[in-house]
């Protein structure tokens, strides 16, 4: 999955910043940064599960 997209269209649907998308999730702020920069390529279950839920589109990207 390519997290810097994901991220960035949950970030324009919810009109959220790094900050708002951390509360919503329970992630760290510099967790979601480092997903969204690509230095961290791959969030545990829990944490992309998070992200993927405030997704516009969560049930095609989790094949529901």
């Amino acid at each position: 999955m390519d997290w810097k997209q994901i991220i960035e269209e949950v970030q324009e649907h919810h009109d959220f910043n790094q900050a708002d998308l951390s509360r919503k999730t329970g992630v760290s702020t510099p967790h979601i940064c480092a997903l969204k920069k690509g230095t961290r390529k791959m969030p545990s279950f829990d944490i992309g599960l998070a992200i993927i839920k405030l997704h516009p589109n969560a049930k095609k990207l989790l094949g529901i």
